[in-house]
């Protein structure tokens, strides 16, 4: 079966969201129906969404530039290297219909890996259509605040407290996972996309001061991929919007909750697919 699938991406700062978009593009049971953009720059992002899909060889629309405040009034972070290796981003093709809020409200499927304005917003819609949301953010059992949920704690606690059923990986699984030099190597070998892979790679392990880094957002596609990877507690999640700890995700277990959190994975499996799954991509672009 194919899954028809909505990507909402702060892509630019983390070099994980564009790992996650070459994640889809490399699974062969997801079609990916369109992109949209959250948090500061949304149309720079945007057109960084259009010039990945160019490079690989997909026409994906609509590319949609999102809300760019947050609802909470937080402040956006900017690392400052966003699209700096994509020369010429003015000259890419994006769309400006509909808004990216109401094409989220009238899709089934979404993966969001971001902070999550524009889904707050979406599922507010008193018509939305979304059925099954699946979040990179939070953070269940350590005690460091996770970004996309603290950056604007306020669309999270919207999001959590819709009816929208919800699957969420957080902090406490993702670093367990590392995407290390292996492969950048392999995906430089792999055509125009591959390069772009593993120099975007590179720019955040220097930005960073790394020498790998946590593939946090294409996990989050791989629990709609490849389920049988990940174990899942059933609960509830509640978000923390005032106070010292505001973003903090807290998690109820009850089994006839609405969300889902991923409390185990496999270690091994899960970065192969993932390299896997982008070694594809970049593949099937030089083909």
């Amino acid at each position: 079966m194919t899954t028809d699938l909505v990507l909402d991406t702060d892509i630019g700062s983390d070099v994980d969201d564009l790992l996650a978009l070459a994640t889809i593009l490399g699974s062969p049971s997801m079609r990916l129906r369109g992109v949209t953009t959250v948090y500061g720059d949304t149309t720079l992002r945007a057109q960084m969404v259009a010039r990945a899909c160019r490079v690989a060889g997909r026409n994906i629309h609509p590319i949609l530039p999102g809300l760019e405040r947050t609802r909470s009034g937080r402040e956006v972070w900017w690392a400052g290297h966003e699209g700096q290796l994509m020369p010429d981003l003015h000259t890419e093709t994006i769309d400006s219909e509909p808004s990216a809020v109401q094409f989220l409200a009238a899709s089934t499927t979404v993966a969001a890996v971001g902070p999550l304005t524009n889904l707050a917003a979406a599922v507010e819609e008193p018509d939305h259509r979304i059925g099954e949301l699946f979040i990179m953010g939070g953070n269940f059992t350590g005690d460091r605040i996770e970004h996309n949920i603290s950056s604007d704690a306020d669309a999270a606690y919207a999001v959590f407290c819709s009816s929208v059923p919800t699957t969420a990986v957080g902090l406490d699984q993702t670093t367990r996972v590392r995407i290390d030099n292996s492969v950048a190597d392999a995906l430089d070998q792999c055509g125009a996309f591959g390069t772009l892979l593993a120099a975007e790679i590179r720019q955040y392990w220097n930005f960073s001061s790394a020498g790998f880094n946590v593939p946090h957002d294409p996990i989050a596609i791989l629990m709609i991929t490849d389920p049988d990877l990940f174990e899942f507690s059933i609960g509830r999640v509640e978000v923390l919007t005032t106070g010292e700890d505001v973003g903090r995700t807290l998690f109820i277990p009850d089994d006839s909750g609405p969300h889902r959190i991923v409390s185990d994975l496999d270690e091994d499996r899960v970065p192969a697919l993932i390299s896997e799954r982008m070694l594809a991509a970049a593949r099937e672009a030089r083909a």
